[in-house]
């Protein structure tokens, strides 16, 4: 019986090739994601400039930090408690539920505004904002973090729902969903530019009810696979008892993963190398550039070109990736190009300022370097975790894995780091505001603080074993772990380039 079984699987494993249905299911999956993506660009900035605008002057910088961190630390919260919702529900039906939500959300914060005095620019005259205070930011800004949680998990394991748990079937799904994710992202940050500026931070939410609400009935015509993973995990009928405490594996996961990562050297360098380039990226995408567009080119909605040329460098960054995983073997030399990319954000306090869209433009180029640098090394970082981590060992019956275990760690720690780092940071903006000197700021911010943050990352890529070299070769140590691990026939991503293509 055994034997029919395994035969079984292998063959399923074996069959690489898409079928009909799961054809559809793909494209439908990447017409919703790509609805997401492309209406979501607006909203980070969006919610930046109301606050900037909003808020009294004395404080109005340090809210916007404030806000992403809350918002971070809800999509942390709902993204655990999702987990649950798992065991209960198809996954395509939660993801267009949290869709619908979100899409709720972003139209009370339009109607608020409607309803207070604010207009559409209609027949060529100015958009005007309604009067409203700006803590409504707070119960309507948060509650999207929430359900971005809940997408950004269930997402995830969508995919292993549609083509099952064959390997090669996932790596070519991930990488076509990843390129078109990416092609609306650097298209909808664009698109935020011209929305802002025409119809105001307010009323440039308007495409987040519309494609959501799309993106949501779209995931709901994926139809049902009985073989799917989650689905047979429905049926097995257990008791909440048995499925443990989300919450509480969640807290043990991060405590597990910071004794992995402090246990070894090849790991304990992950902290900053990994940590600070996640805090400074989305520092610089929340923060910096919304807030050097509203505050320095006196034209918000330019903080989209910038985010464009972002998200146009991440795509470059993962193709790199890929291209070039046969010869660097590390991420090492991609985490030391990341941080000496982070060298281009001198040009916000030094770059002159003669005309505000020409700046935007000038600077594009060095944002998708910049980017690019992120972008690769968070990738091969990502990948150079799940190629390690399989040689360590963990109890099974705690319900956690090493790679969870490390990312639930890594992850908190960014939370933790950003929210530490916000409220100071914005000060400053506040108080060289006070004294219009807001430029000035960026030296210390953008400048001073990022290059000290660079001297970090760069100098903690020395700390693993034989790293050296300009491009170092693989630890021997993991070398020795991983054909100790393929005896005990535990089997994990085989090289970098199978890691990657998993990440």
């Amino acid at each position: 019986m055994g034997d029919k079984n395994d035969t079984r699987n292998n063959v399923v494993l074996n069959n690489t090739s898409f079928s009909h249905e799961e054809k559809s299911n793909i494209i439908l999956y990447i017409l919703g994601i790509m609805c997401f993506k492309f209406a979501f660009e607006s909203l980070g900035s969006s919610i930046s400039l109301m606050a900037q605008a909003r808020f009294s002057k004395e404080f109005a910088l340090t809210m916007t930090p404030v806000l992403t961190s809350c918002f971070n630390i809800m999509q942390c919260i709902c993204s655990i408690a999702a987990a649950q919702l798992l065991t209960r529900f198809r996954t395509n039906v939660i993801l267009a539920f949290s869709m619908f939500c979100f899409a709720i959300f972003a139209l009370i914060l339009i109607i608020i505004d409607a309803s207070t005095g604010g207009k559409l620019p209609i027949d060529g005259s100015k958009f005007s904002e309604g009067h409203w205070s700006p803590w409504i930011l707070f119960p309507i800004y948060l509650p999207m973090g929430g359900c971005l949680g809940v997408l950004e998990l269930v997402r995830r394991v969508l995919p292993r729902d549609i083509v099952g748990e064959n390997p090669e079937k996932l790596k070519k799904m991930d990488a076509n969903v990843h390129i078109f994710y990416e092609i609306a992202g650097t298209a909808g940050a664009f698109a935020s530019a011209a929305t802002i500026k025409k119809m105001g931070p307010v009323y440039a939410l308007i495409l987040i009810p519309i494609l959501f609400t799309a993106a949501g009935f779209i995931w709901l015509k994926i139809k049902h696979n009985p073989n799917a993973p989650s689905d047979i995990n429905r049926n097995l009928g257990l008791k909440s008892s048995d499925r443990g405490s989300a919450f509480y594996l969640f807290f043990y996961s991060v405590k597990r993963g910071a004794q992995i990562v402090f246990s070894e050297r090849r790991f304990i360098w992950l902290i900053p190398g990994y940590v600070l380039p996640f805090v400074f990226h989305r520092f610089i995408e929340n923060v910096i550039f919304p807030t050097f567009a509203k505050q320095v080119l006196n034209e918000g909605s330019y903080s989209g070109i910038l985010l464009g040329g972002s998200n146009f460098g991440e795509l470059l960054g993962a193709f790199s990736v890929l291209l070039l995983a046969s010869k660097v073997y590390t991420p090492l030399p991609f985490v030391r190009f990341d941080a000496v990319a982070l060298m281009t954000l001198w040009i916000f306090p030094y770059l002159p300022v003669h005309d505000p869209l020409k700046w935007a433009l000038y600077a594009l180029p060095l944002m998708i370097v910049l980017s690019s640098g992120w972008a690769a090394g968070d990738v091969s970082l990502v990948a150079y975790i799940q190629s390690r981590l399989h040689s360590v060992n963990i109890n099974a019956n705690e319900g956690t894995s090493p790679l969870g275990c490390v990312m639930a760690f890594l992850y908190s720690s960014y939370i933790i780091t950003f929210t530490i780092l916000s409220i100071p940071l914005g000060r400053v903006f506040d108080s060289y505001k006070a004294q219009g000197r807001t430029r000035e700021s960026f030296l210390y911010i953008a400048g001073v603080m990022m290059t000290i943050g660079a001297v970090i990352i760069f100098a903690c890529t020395f700390i693993p074993r034989h790293s050296f070299a300009i491009n170092p070769k693989v630890d021997p140590d993991d070398v020795v772990a991983e054909e100790t691990d393929n005896k005990n026939d535990e089997k994990g991503p085989a090289n970098l380039v199978e890691a990657i293509s998993m990440a």
